[in-house]
């Protein structure tokens, strides 16, 4: 698999700051992507983001942690952070900004027990379609401790077909995406958003229990799952 994003990350961390990064989707046009939002500073943390890690206790895996952003900054005040990334190119990044714990491997492969499970920038999307989240889930039961817990973040996208853009057949969250870079395309992927109502039916119907802990004003909301 062609690590096209972790190229730009990695490209941008040693300096190139005019590094594009485009993104394609199932649903629109190409779009280019702000490679500085993986870079961010603590003080440009969303309210979203802010009140995640507030929420994270005890042993933490950063799920798709990319830069490092929130891993590093866990890290500096002492908690105790794993940055996992499958991204070549985030985990050169991640070495050379300072990460102490990371761990490069495939989410689905990993096994270590944590008592916090992060997911922000959407950590939803990494079920890839809605059919997937019990198994999603179900690993993610796997890499818990005992009265573990689950901290994500996603947003109903409904809003996106509010015009002249039609809905699609499958559920309007599952989309698609595509990276390219210096004229290198990645393959496509699926990535899931996926709306309140949606997420608590479903990890009801696992036994789960889900804690919206915000919304903010374009959709996007964290929430927190327990119960496993």
């Amino acid at each position: 698999m062609k690590d096209v994003h972790g190229e730009a990350i990695f490209d941008f961390y040693k300096g190139d700051h005019d590094v594009v990064l485009t993104t394609y989707n199932s649903y629109g046009d190409p779009e280019e992507m702000p490679v500085e939002v993986f870079f961010r500073d603590h003080q440009d943390f969303t309210e979203l983001e802010n009140l995640a890690i507030t929420c994270c206790e005890g042993k933490i895996l950063d799920v798709g942690a990319g830069a490092g952003a929130h891993a590093l900054f866990m890290q500096a005040f002492e908690m105790d952070a794993t940055a996992l990334e499958n991204s070549p190119g985030c985990i050169e990044t991640l070495r050379h900004s300072g990460m102490e714990k990371i761990v490069e491997e495939d989410f689905f492969a990993h096994t270590s027990q944590y008592d916090t499970l992060l997911f922000l920038m959407n950590g939803l999307g990494l079920a890839g379609k809605l059919d997937n989240l019990p198994y999603f889930f179900k690993h993610c039961g796997q890499l818990l401790n005992p009265g573990g817990q689950i901290i994500i973040d996603s947003s109903d996208i409904s809003y996106l077909y509010e015009d002249d853009l039609p809905k699609p057949d499958h559920y309007f969250g599952e989309i698609r995406y595509q990276y390219e870079y210096k004229g290198k395309k990645g393959d496509w992927f699926d990535w899931l958003y996926v709306d309140q109502a949606h997420l608590i039916k479903e990890t009801k119907a696992l036994g789960l229990q889900t804690e919206i802990l915000m919304t903010d004003e374009f959709d996007q909301y964290l929430a927190k799952i327990t119960g496993f």
